[in-house]
C-alpha cells in the first residue's frame, strides 16, 4: 500500500512539475524556430568568414606567426584552430537559435563584422584564402 502511494506521489509530482515546463518549452520552440530569410543570410556568411577566417589562422600558423586570439594561444595546432573553429561556429548559431527573433539578426550581424574585422586584419598581414 505504502508503495504504490509513493509510486501515485511521484507519477503525481512528475506530471505537475513537466506540464507547464513542457508548455513553456513549446512556445520557446515555436517562437524561435522560424527564421526569416535575412536571418539565414546572415548565418551563412557568417559561417563562410568564420571559415575564411580559420583558413587565414592556419596559413599564419604555418607560417611562424603569432596567433592574437588569446583563447587559442600565441601558437596553435591546426587542431586546436579547427577546434575552436566548430566551438565558435555552433556557439554564435546556438545562441541565435535561442535568441528573441528581433534580437537574432543583431546577434548574427554582430558576429558577422567581428570575423569580417578579422579577416580584413589578416589579408593586412599578407595572409589570404586560396580556393582548390
Amino acid at each position: 500500500m505504502v508503495a504504490r502511494f509513493h509510486a501515485a506521489a511521484w507519477v503525481a509530482a512528475t506530471v505537475i512539475t513537466a506540464t507547464p515546463g513542457r508548455a513553456a518549452a513549446q512556445h520557446i520552440a515555436s517562437d524561435h524556430r522560424s527564421w526569416h530569410a535575412s536571418h539565414i543570410a546572415l548565418a551563412g556568411a557568417f559561417a563562410i568568414a568564420l571559415w575564411m577566417d580559420a583558413a587565414q589562422t592556419r596559413e599564419a600558423v604555418r607560417r611562424g606567426y603569432q596567433e592574437q586570439n588569446p583563447v587559442l594561444g600565441p601558437h596553435p595546432s591546426v587542431g586546436r584552430i579547427n577546434s575552436y573553429t566548430v566551438a565558435a561556429g555552433l556557439s554564435v548559431l546556438a545562441a541565435a537559435a535561442v535568441a528573441p527573433r528581433r534580437a537574432r539578426p543583431w546577434l548574427l550581424g554582430a558576429a558577422l563584422a567581428i570575423e569580417t574585422l578579422a579577416i580584413a586584419g589578416n589579408a593586412r598581414a599578407g595572409l589570404s584564402v586560396k580556393f582548390p
